[in-house]
C-alpha cells in the first residue's frame, strides 16, 4: 500500500518538474528572424507561458448527477433480485438438509448417497450463484456507468477550457491527497454547472 503511495507521489513529481521545465525554458527570451515586405529584419521575443493547474473530486460529481443515481437505484434493484434468488436457494438446501438428518438412520445406503449427492451439489450451486452474481453486477455497473463517466469527463475538459487551465487533478482516490489552496483552480463547481446540476 505504502508503495503504491509512493509511486504516486513520484509520478506527481515527475510531472510538476516536467511542467516546471517546459515553463523554465519558455521563459528563456527565445528570438527569431523574420522578415517583412521591405526585407528589414524583425526580431520577435516569445512570452512564457503559463501552466494553470485544475482540480476537480470526481466523488463530488458522480453523487450530484442524476443519471448516476439512477445506476446506483437500478444496481440496488439487481442486487436485490438476486439476493432474493439466493435466499430462496438456501432456504431450499436448509429444508433439504432437515429432511436428510430426520431421515438418514431410515434411509437405505443408496437412497442415502443419493441425498448426500443432492445436498452437496445444491451447497455448490449455491456458492457459485453468489460468485457469478457479484461478477455480473460488477459487469452491470460498470456498463451502466461508462456513458455517465464520458458525460462528466466532457464537462470537466469544457470546464478546464471555459477556465484556461492545462492539466485537471481529481483529488479522490488519493492519487492526490492534498493541494496547497490558490494552486489549483477547483473546477468542481464549474463542472456541476455544465451538467446543469443544481447544488
Amino acid at each position: 500500500m505504502r508503495q503504491d503511495y509512493f509511486v504516486s507521489y513520484a509520478k506527481i513529481f515527475c510531472l510538476l518538474s516536467l511542467l516546471f521545465c517546459a515553463t523554465y525554458t519558455e521563459a528563456i527570451a527565445q528570438e527569431s528572424m523574420t522578415t517583412d515586405s521591405t526585407n528589414k529584419v524583425t526580431t520577435v521575443t516569445t512570452q512564457p507561458q503559463a501552466i494553470v493547474l485544475g482540480c476537480i473530486s470526481s466523488k463530488t460529481i458522480l453523487k450530484q448527477m442524476p443519471q448516476y443515481k439512477a445506476v446506483e437505484k437500478n444496481i440496488a434493484s439487481l442486487r436485490e433480485q438476486y439476493e432474493t434468488e439466493a435466499k430462496k436457494s438456501e432456504r431450499d438446501f436448509q429444508t433439504k438438509f432437515e429432511e436428510f438428518m430426520q431421515g438418514q438412520k431410515d434411509f437405505h445406503k443408496t437412497i442415502l448417497e443419493k441425498r448426500q449427492n443432492e445436498l452437496q451439489n445444491m451447497l455448490e450451486t449455491n456458492a457459485a450463484f453468489r460468485i457469478k452474481v457479484q461478477k455480473l453486477l460488477t459487469e452491470a455497473e460498470t456498463e451502466m456507468l461508462a456513458n455517465v463517466m464520458a458525460e462528466m469527463q466532457d464537462a470537466i475538459a469544457l470546464a478546464a477550457e471555459e477556465n484556461g487551465v492545462s492539466i485537471v487533478f481529481d483529488t479522490d482516490g488519493n492519487s492526490v491527497p492534498f493541494i496547497v489552496k490558490g494552486v489549483a483552480i477547483d473546477l468542481t463547481p464549474s463542472v456541476l454547472k455544465i451538467l446543469g446540476v443544481n447544488q
